[in-house]
């Protein structure tokens, strides 16, 4: 928070100042929606349940995973017991790391070639979405009886999962900003966070299969979460995008600005 704090009040010379500004723009006429902001908007609603269910496997860390662990994992490292929480720790530093990593990778992609749209990068983080709940599947299902689960199949799990974060998660906001029609930018934005919110409540709903079903179904069940929702968003570039055109824009150019 700090940190954000200082980053405000250095970019302040950045940002438009005035109360003149402000009272033309509350004072500005009220824009009517055209029959293709009306397209757009119906089209981001329907994109938040899917939203929503891709992220379940992303922020399932926080629930069952977190008990899976505690009961399965060998946390022993270096001749210590590594604290089950530790999981969190290193699933923060990991995300964080590769948000910075594939912005980086992207910049470079993209003076080279030409750079994916946003929901493309999205199908990409379903894919390694996919994957990750797939490490989880192979570590229950190769796990001996009475045998400890080592640390390679979750940390892959983390790498992987991180990747798909960076795809996801600041994209799709970004997704939303594009197509979102100016006149309710910021409240389409609002909308979007409708989807942590579904997604959290299914997070709680689906933990509750953990104990019912076998760990192989469990981790199954996410990796189709993470395999539907992709389908669903390539149903969306190639159908939907296409009546919603807009221009290109390059989340390192819009950060530029």
């Amino acid at each position: 928070m700090l940190l954000a704090t200082g980053i405000y009040l250095f970019g302040q010379k950045y940002l438009r100042a005035g109360e003149n500004e402000a009272r033309a723009v509350a004072a500005a006429p009220r824009v009517k929606l055209t029959s293709r902001d009306w397209r757009a908007i119906i089209a981001l609603i329907l994109l938040i349940p899917v939203l929503a269910v891709a992220i379940v496997p992303n922020n399932q860390i926080f629930n069952a995973y977190l008990i899976w662990g505690d009961q399965q994992f060998d946390l022993v490292f270096m001749g210590k017991k590594l604290p089950t929480t530790w999981l969190v720790t290193l699933d923060a530093i990991v995300s964080v790391s590769f948000l910075a990593l594939v912005a980086l990778f992207y910049r470079w992609y993209g003076k080279r070639w030409r750079e994916p749209d946003e929901i493309t990068k999205i199908i990409i983080g379903s894919a390694f979405s996919i994957g990750g709940a797939m490490c989880l599947f192979t570590a229950a299902a190769t796990r001996g009886a009475g045998q400890k689960i080592g640390l390679f199949w979750p940390v892959a799990f983390h790498f992987l999962n991180s990747i798909a974060f960076a795809h996801m998660l600041p994209v799709s906001l970004a997704l939303f900003a594009k197509y979102a029609p100016k006149a309710i930018n910021a409240t389409v934005i609002g909308l979007y966070y409708l989807a942590f919110f579904a997604a959290n409540t299914m997070v709680g709903w689906v933990g509750g299969f953990y104990e019912k079903w076998p760990t192989t179904n469990f981790w199954l069940l996410h990796a189709a979460f993470a395999a539907g929702s992709g389908l669903c968003f390539v149903l969306f570039k190639f159908v939907v995008s296409r009546h919603l055109k807009t221009e290109p824009v390059s989340l390192n150019s819009a950060a530029s600005r």
